[in-house]
């Protein structure tokens, strides 16, 4: 699986075909800038020569390229002339470095672009490069050398920095829709297995009371029923999560059908569940399966906490994206209520999706309140 973190392959190993690229494109450049050279110091071909060879090794390795282009430089100060057209190849050199994904070495770069301007501009005024010091306005050629290479050394930190700001709020926007993604998934498996094992439970917890008394046969077999019932839609939950993850089409939606199902289930375990429904459910997926597992989990957390003597009350409405209220007696303190993954999960969920929830208890009623908007999914 590819890093997140890496989406631009910086921290991978340089394929064949890159640097066979780098190094074309850097011989290229070296018999280009080399044509004016031929005529002059030898220091100036090696100048050429050593910017060459920086291009051709610019993503296989910066130290080496920073080492060669200041053998660059430093030919040029000692033979006492610029090689202008090899000079051009200092604007990759500092992309390079403006680009790297390291602060310290983009650090560097800017350090080195502002003192090349400066070691330029005090050769250039000292007469060591060109005919400054002989006459012409030494002013003059001391600030054109130094906007030279600022233009140059600067201006290819610049765009190298610039395009390090482009990929890494392209990354950070990467890493925070897979968080959302994580975040979803993992209250997606937290409902569909607390939900299916709270029943489970609650079924078993029955199916052993009801053993060896009166009737006992028959309600064991209907929490079996339960049981397996409870269990072949959590298979088919799980396979619809699982087709999102492989990025298939999932199944249809769950609608009213889903939903009767579960309030059935919930009540065969013991619970008296009241709904009163208003509008027709969305034909959005998402919002509907956002409000199966709404629902589901609110009725999970009411059947292990809530105190099943009483009824729950379940208000759901569709007229204008998705409203839920879940109300249900608690048992003893409600203390320890909504410090689980469960409403957690289901806050979490509501979030990504733009909506508002809420979940407390007062007076001994335990209340979950949540909305979603239709466009928010």
């Amino acid at each position: 699986m590819a890093d997140p973190g890496d989406l631009w392959g910086e921290r991978t190993r340089l394929r064949p075909r890159q640097l066979a690229f780098d190094v074309g494109a850097a011989a290229v450049f070296t018999v280009v800038a080399l044509a004016p050279a031929t005529q002059q110091p030898r220091l100036l071909v090696a100048a050429t020569l050593a910017m060459g060879l920086a291009l051709a090794v610019r993503r296989l390795s910066w130290p080496a390229m920073v080492l060669l282009a200041a053998v660059a430089g430093v030919c040029q100060l000692v033979a006492g002339e610029l090689a202008l057209v090899a000079d051009a190849g200092y604007a990759p050199v500092f992309f390079v470095l403006g680009a790297h994904p390291r602060a310290w070495v983009r650090r560097l770069g800017l350090a080195g672009a502002a003192m090349s301007a400066v070691v330029l501009a005090v050769a250039v005024g000292a007469g060591a490069i060109g005919e400054a010091g002989a006459g012409g306005s030494t002013t003059f050629a001391v600030i054109g050398s130094a906007a030279l290479a600022l233009l140059v050394a600067g201006g290819g930190w610049t765009v190298g920095f610039l395009r390090w700001q482009n990929r890494s709020r392209v990354t950070a926007q990467v890493q925070a829709g897979l968080e959302q993604e994580r975040t979803r998934i993992a209250a997606d498996m937290h409902d569909l297995v607390a939900h299916t094992w709270a029943v489970v439970a609650a079924q078993a917890d029955g199916a052993r009371y009801a053993l060896g008394g009166e009737d006992g046969d028959r309600l064991v077999a209907e929490a079996l029923d339960v049981i397996a019932e409870t269990a072949r839609g959590s298979i088919a939950d799980l396979r619809d999560l699982l087709a999102e993850l492989r990025y298939q089409e999932p199944a249809a939606p769950p609608g009213r059908a889903a939903r009767e199902a579960l309030v059935a289930r919930m009540c065969a375990s013991g619970m008296d569940v009241r709904v009163a429904e208003h509008g027709e459910p969305s034909a959005s997926g998402a919002l509907a399966v956002a409000a199966q597992r709404l629902l589901a989990e609110s009725l999970t957390n009411a059947l292990k906490h809530g105190d099943l003597e009483h009824p729950v009350e379940v208000d759901e409405d569709w007229r204008d994206g998705y409203r839920l209220v879940v109300r249900n007696r608690v048992r003893g303190s409600a203390g320890d209520l909504g410090t689980g993954h469960g409403v957690a999960g289901m806050r979490e969920r509501v979030d990504l999706a733009g909506g508002t929830f809420a979940a407390g208890a007062a007076d001994g009623t335990w209340t979950v309140s949540a909305a979603l908007p239709e466009r928010g999914t």
